[in-house]
């Protein structure tokens, strides 16, 4: 037991020494050290997003650009004088009379009931409408359509992570708290949704080839039995020949694509939309 005890610190030292590490820094730039930590994991997480999730040979590195300006600009630079002024000044008095406990609900409703939906997602959906093209008409009408779908899933994770980060997190840990949150969730989501699009089909999907491969040999067993009891006359049996064709054609077309369930259905709407699949909430 004790060389087990010994041989676990030991993998635990390196771990020790790059946290402490961060933590001098961090308390000595709390600013540069949350920007710096939000652009790498902004990056990270695109690329992940390209190269796992996507599948692609070559990064979109525009897109990848607009989303490290994206992690710089806003996750960085506002949401560090968010969390860190803005929120410690509000809610100051309520820290002074009853401490965090008391102040970490204030702001987590200020954050996700007023900040997330009235600031945070706009500015999103901005940015994907940009990377996809659309006009800013288009992409602040998908922001209403899925403003309150976004919130729920927003709320599922970042309400007890938020609550714990203003609760316990160090003011110069709380956006590197914040990003490293966010990769996580990103890597799990993307990991889900893996699983789910490698979900076998359901039984009246695997049934449905059969069924139109039944249907096609029905109609091309009765286009020859029209055929065999025709009178003899040459242009009826063209006709009827190249109305079988095309019959039994389009049938074994409708074969050979296989059944549309849901598998297909999301898969479509992935490839449609492919520029949007990685734009996670956080």
């Amino acid at each position: 037991m004790p060389a087990i005890g010994r041989a676990i610190q030991l993998l635990k030292l390196p771990f020790v020494k790059v946290g402490t590490a961060y933590n001098n820094v961090a308390v000595k730039a709390p600013m540069l050290t949350g920007v710096v930590t939000t652009v790498v994991k902004t990056s990270a997480a695109d690329l992940f997003a390209q190269k796992v999730v996507e599948g692609r040979d070559e990064v979109d590195w525009r897109r990848h650009g607009m989303f490290v300006m994206f992690g710089f600009g806003y996750l960085g630079c506002w949401q560090y004088y968010l969390y860190n002024n803005l929120f410690v000044r509000w809610c100051a008095p309520i820290t002074r009379a009853v401490g965090h406990m008391g102040s970490a609900p204030v702001k987590v409703f200020i954050d996700q009931c007023i900040h997330h939906p009235l600031l945070y997602f706009p500015c999103f959906y901005s940015l994907k409408g940009l990377v996809e093209g659309k006009p800013l008409e288009e992409s602040f009408a998908d922001y209403k359509e899925h403003l309150w779908d976004n919130c729920k899933a927003l709320w599922m994770i970042w309400v007890p992570a938020q609550m714990v980060n203003f609760t316990v997190v160090p003011l110069h840990l709380r956006i590197p708290f914040v990003a490293g949150v966010s990769f996580a969730w990103t890597v799990v989501i993307s990991v889900m949704r893996g699983a789910m699009d490698k979900a076998p089909p359901s039984k009246e999907e695997a049934a449905a080839p059969s069924m139109v491969s039944q249907a096609a040999a029905a109609a091309a067993s009765a286009a020859s039995g029209v055929a065999r009891t025709s009178p003899i006359s040459l242009q009826p049996l063209l006709n009827t020949a190249t109305a079988s064709s095309a019959d039994s054609g389009s049938l074994e077309d409708a074969a050979s694509a296989g059944p549309v369930g849901l598998q297909q259905l999301v898969a479509g709407n992935e490839q449609a939309d492919s520029a949007s699949a990685p734009m996670l909430l956080r």
